[in-house]
């Protein structure tokens, strides 16, 4: 499978309702995933949005959301949603709103510089 693959099948997987959690298997498949494309941003932020999904028993520790939006940072230092997913899970996860606040202020920036980048390329 491509990355890309990789990112559909996630996608199709993803709890449908709300409030729903992953699979197991979904849970794994991102653990594969990462694990054979650790440069992808995407499917880190994917791996980090799930686990916090996660209401079964089981031994992932809630941090390891941070370990995979750090990851998925250190992937592409300007991928936005990486920050934000942070700052969402620093402010009201972790109960860290000023630690959140840098991370959204960072995606915010990366935001906007992508939004003037797409105008002159446009021009």
């Amino acid at each position: 499978m491509t990355e890309a693959d990789y990112i559909s099948e996630i996608e199709r997987r993803w709890p449908s309702r709300c409030p729903g959690e992953p699979t197991r298997e979904t849970i794994h498949l991102t653990k594969k995933a990462v694990e054979i494309f650790p440069k992808s941003a995407k499917l880190w932020v994917m791996r980090g949005n799930l686990l916090q999904l996660i209401d079964f028993e089981c031994d992932i520790p809630l941090g390891e959301s941070e370990y995979c939006y750090r990851q998925a940072i250190a992937a592409d230092h300007f991928f936005a949603e990486a920050y934000e997913e942070m700052g969402y899970f620093l402010d009201v996860i972790m109960g860290k709103p000023r630690k959140a606040k840098r991370f959204f202020d960072k995606a915010r920036r990366l935001k906007r510089s992508r939004q003037k980048y797409n105008r002159v390329i446009a021009a």
